[in-house]
């Protein structure tokens, strides 16, 4: 993975083939956790396992990724492997026919639907007004990242975001940190210290599935971080499109 640098449609970077697909699937799961609305009591999230905290009993029985995927050094193939997943087709959100999030889900809807005022009955009536709208907004971006890491558009297959979409790549890598962020519990500048030196520090002999879970998601925090500042920082530069 490298930073983003200006380019004439805007700006660009340079990743391996593994790296767009893991996070194209990371970015795809958190778009199909917007097509659940309300907590449920089954785990009908076959499509989220990698979100999932280990050993919640959702995903729990998730297949391993075979080997290593060009590029991928074999650690990064034994902690990524942990966050494998296969997506499945979400619902037509716009329709109006979203699923009920199983419960451990939920927290991770409500970091990204948060409610619009401290006031129950206030939060639910601006809900009813502006959730759909909110949802669908925050599918649709992260669906256009998902799709130019799948098909990048930039020159000598960089990653590129245009002119004009920075905004909208920038609120789906903040989601996806979210998200992230309330699976690893981090609401201190402490506990963000604490998830970087898990994410870089040596893997033990023995590691078991909750360990390798928890780096897998480190990493994974560490990376969408580093990836989102630099391009706040090619931003803030004044470098872009001509």
């Amino acid at each position: 993975m490298r930073a983003f640098r200006p380019d004439p449609r805007g700006w660009t970077s340079a990743l391996e083939a593994w790296e767009r697909e893991y996070l194209a699937g990371l970015f795809k799961q958190i778009a199909d956790l917007l097509a659940f609305d309300t907590p449920a009591a089954g785990n009908d999230a076959d499509a989220l396992t990698g979100l999932a905290a280990h050993g919640s009993g959702v995903g729990d029985s998730a297949p391993r990724h075979a080997g290593t995927r060009a590029g991928e050094s074999p650690r990064d193939g034994d902690v990524l492997a942990a966050l494998d997943f296969d997506p499945e087709p979400a619902d037509d959100v716009e329709a109006g026919t979203p699923r009920a999030v199983p419960a451990s889900l939920a927290p991770l809807l409500d970091v990204l639907l948060p409610d619009a005022s401290e006031d129950p009955d206030v939060a639910v009536e601006i809900a009813s007004l502006t959730r759909g709208r909110l949802r669908a907004d925050k599918r649709s971006r992260l669906e256009d990242v998902v799709c130019e890491l799948l098909e990048p558009t930039g020159p000598d297959g960089t990653v590129l975001v245009r002119a004009g979409q920075e905004g909208r790549w920038l609120g789906a890598l903040n989601d996806a940190r979210l998200v992230l962020a309330e699976r690893l519990q981090i609401d201190t500048p402490e506990a963000a210290e604490q998830v970087h030196a898990a994410a870089w520090g040596e893997a033990p002999a023995e590691e078991g599935e909750t360990a390798r879970w928890n780096r897998a998601m480190a990493l994974s925090y560490d990376m969408l971080s580093w990836w989102q500042e630099s391009l706040v920082a090619v931003l803030l530069n004044g470098d872009g499109a001509a």
